[in-house]
């Protein structure tokens, strides 16, 4: 009879672990893939960077907000159903869409997903506490974790191939079958009558004050874990561009080796492990990851970024299901402890990315922000260490306190040596100063020479600002600037945009007519769409008719722009870069900085009496071709690596790539990269689009006849080069 109830009971269990496993991982899945569409909309849409992220804002408060408030509700009538409410809600939430659609729609339901994994993650953690028991609590925490990891890699898959004809239904569609299979998992596997108390009292309940205790420490140090998870998230592929100087997969592939790596190794220990949670295992991996944040902050190789990226994983895989499973054990009502410990890691998501743009913002570099952010993760470990110390190694508590509070001086010693001036590291020469900084939807990077670090960091801080407003103004995603204000009225009704912005746009249509149109500013009737250069060819011929900047009516004496038919758009991507460069400059010289580089995304300005040596990348090979030496140059390039796909067309590989021939409609196909060279930043920045599109034969002409003091290097497809009379060697 008692191994009938035993048997009926790991039954039990076990209904309740695929019904926790199996909702978590389609509901995360939904939330995923709806999640990345909705930067892709509104890009699509033109919507300010604002709209955006008061979104995903929201969405991570909601969620912060309901974590404690469902766990408490699991502990008092049971999780299934508040799991149950939470997956028709999300079932029932999508298709709001169709009969209101709109983008305020969908964002109202991006916040209404918050809600809803608020509600169902900290309550599957809590069931899966009160279910499991001895060595299974950190088995299958971590194989809860492997599958939200594995959803965290495919939602962005599946919502990019949803959303592929820029359609919400099919994502929306997708979202609510993903919350409905969620529903049925919960609702046909989870037994009626699953609580969220721990049944097993194989071991005596520790005292009160010891169980708070622990549960406080261990809430901090998972709060300061996820603080540079939120920052590392945000601030990373910054840190990456900025060092590695690459674009595309190669970026790609070394921001998610991390996740890869906590992917493998929760899924390796969700399988192996038979330890029963310990404090040592999750305080070692805890700040093995913050060790390891540390380190990527002055990572300077590939292989180095690489292999620390995969160690801070590794850490947390060790301390993920291993914490989870402590928090767990410290207390029989799983709903609230589980409640408790999701509003924790969720104010470290949301505290992380916000420290980390303050500090970027004042020092200029990714670097102070990522090693500050792995200091103050030690530091929300230290009352775990001192727990560890005293009971695991029996060192008592004077001697355990002693030892992490010299741990603590030395943190904070580090995190002021961290924030403070550092010439030695960030100067790139003597009297050179080096800041680095986010504008442009890139990386910008200004080498000034000064009487003082403190001298040029004002500077510095000053023109940065001062190139955002510009990119503001002239960004077409940007609803509220000049272009985007053209662009919503297109075919409707003239719009003065300021002086600046009007005065660019006079300019780019003269070089517009110089090129015959090779250059077009009115190909964003295509390129403001999201991933524009893997539609369907048809639909990019389709906007054929859009195309044509003779139809850019210009109201000299009004100063008013007017886009003559409805859908057209403007696009100064291949011009304004280099405007904003030669903005930053002139505002350098004004506040008495005599000699420079701007540097926006490879595309610089070298200004001042000096000699300054850059180098020459081929687009295929990340070591320099050849050096130059330049002064009062701007320096600007065009190629196919930046952003691309790659299809099969006849049998053959074709990359379709983001710089568009205004006369096909396609992708150029004459040129791989460019280099110019010319008097102006914004001029090397258009010519370096126009000859790439026209290539050397072409091109070669169009500079002689148009700009010959410029000079130009081509790389061609067949990986030779190209170069004018006057380019320098």
């Amino acid at each position: 009879m008692q191994t009938r109830e035993t048997t009926r009971s790991r039954t039990g269990d076990f209904r309740i672990l695929a019904a926790i496993l199996a909702g978590g991982l389609f509901s995360a899945l939904g939330v995923g893939l709806f999640s990345f569409t909705i930067p892709l909309v509104s890009m699509d849409e033109r919507i300010s960077g604002a709209w955006l992220g008061s979104a995903f804002a929201a969405y991570y408060l909601a969620k912060l907000i309901v974590s404690p408030l469902s766990g408490m509700a699991a502990d008092r009538f049971g999780p299934r159903p508040v799991l149950l409410l939470g997956m028709c809600a999300g079932c029932l939430i999508p298709p709001l869409y169709f009969l209101l659609p709109g983008l305020k729609t969908l964002y109202a339901i991006q916040i209404a997903m918050g809600l809803v994994s608020g509600l169902i993650r900290p309550v599957g953690m809590a069931t899966l506490g009160s279910a499991a028991a001895g060595t299974n609590l950190t088995r299958w925490f971590a194989a809860q974790s492997a599958l939200f990891s594995l959803a965290a890699f495919a939602g962005p898959i599946v919502g990019s191939l949803l959303y592929f004809n820029r359609s919400m239904a099919p994502v929306l569609i997708g979202l609510a079958a993903c919350m409905g299979a969620a529903l049925l998992a919960t609702l046909f596997l989870l037994p009626g009558k699953t609580v969220t108390h721990r049944r097993d009292t194989v071991e005596p309940p520790a005292p009160d004050y010891c169980s708070k205790e622990k549960t406080t420490a261990l809430l901090l140090a998972i709060g300061g874990r996820t603080l540079g998870i939120g920052l590392l998230t945000a601030f990373y592929p910054i840190l990456l561009v900025d060092t590695l100087g690459r674009h595309g997969p190669t970026v790609a592939a070394t921001y998610a080796v991390p996740g890869l790596a906590t992917f493998l190794g929760l899924s390796l220990s969700g399988r192996f492990s038979t330890r029963k949670p310990d404090l040592d295992r999750v305080v070692f991996g805890m700040l093995l990851s913050a060790g390891s944040l540390f380190v990527l902050g002055s990572c300077t190789q590939l292989w180095q970024f690489v292999t620390f990226g995969a160690i801070m994983g590794g850490g947390a895989a060790l301390s993920i299901p291993a914490s989870m499973a402590l928090a767990s054990s410290y207390a029989r009502r799983q709903g609230a402890v589980f409640g408790a410990a999701n509003f924790a890691s969720g104010v470290g998501f949301l505290l992380g990315p916000l420290l980390g743009g303050l500090i970027v913002q004042h020092y200029h570099s990714p670097l102070p922000a990522m090693q500050t952010a792995a200091a103050l993760g030690g530091l929300a470990c230290l009352p775990l260490v001192t727990i560890t110390l005293r009971e695991h190694f029996h060192w008592g508590t004077a001697l355990s306190r002693s030892a992490t509070g010299i741990c603590s001086v030395t943190l904070l010693v580090i995190m002021a040596v961290c924030l403070s001036p550092r010439t030695d590291i960030e100067s790139p020469g003597k009297g050179l100063y080096r800041f680095t900084d986010v504008a442009m939807g890139t990386i910008v990077n200004l080498t000034l020479e000064a009487k003082s670090r403190g001298a040029a960091a004002v500077a510095a801080r000053k023109t940065m600002s001062a190139m955002r407003a510009l990119q503001q103004d002239f960004d077409h995603r940007n609803l509220d600037g000049s272009i985007g204000r053209i662009n919503r009225n297109a075919g409707l009704s003239w719009i003065k945009p300021t002086p600046r912005a009007f005065a660019l746009l006079e300019r780019t249509l003269e070089y517009s007519d110089r090129s015959g149109g090779v250059f077009d500013p009115t190909i964003g009737a295509l390129t403001t769409s999201p991933l524009y250069y893997a539609l369907d060819k048809t639909l990019a011929h389709a906007k054929s008719g859009l195309v044509d900047y003779r139809l850019v009516l210009v109201d000299r004496p009004g100063k008013r722009v007017r886009l003559k038919k409805k859908g057209m758009a403007l696009d100064l991507g291949g011009i304004a870069k280099g405007t904003i460069v030669d903005a930053g400059v002139a505002f350098l010289r004004k506040q008495g900085i005599p000699s420079g580089i701007v540097e926006a995304g490879g595309d610089f300005y070298c200004f001042g009496d000096r000699d300054w040596t850059v180098g020459i990348r081929h687009p295929r090979n990340s070591a320099s071709l050849q050096t130059i030496s330049v002064r009062e140059k701007g320096v600007c390039g065009s190629g196919d690596y930046q952003q691309f796909v790659t299809t099969e067309e006849n049998g053959k590989p074709v990359k379709r790539h983001h710089i568009i021939n205004p006369a096909t409609m396609e992708s150029a196909q004459e040129s791989i990269g460019v280099t110019v060279i010319a008097d102006s930043a914004e001029k090397a920045d258009v010519l370096a689009t126009t000859l790439f599109i026209m290539g050397p034969t072409q091109g070669t002409g169009f500079l002689a006849e148009h700009s010959p003091d410029s000079a130009a290097i081509w790389f061609l497809p067949d990986h030779t080069a190209a170069i004018t009379d006057n380019f320098p060697h």
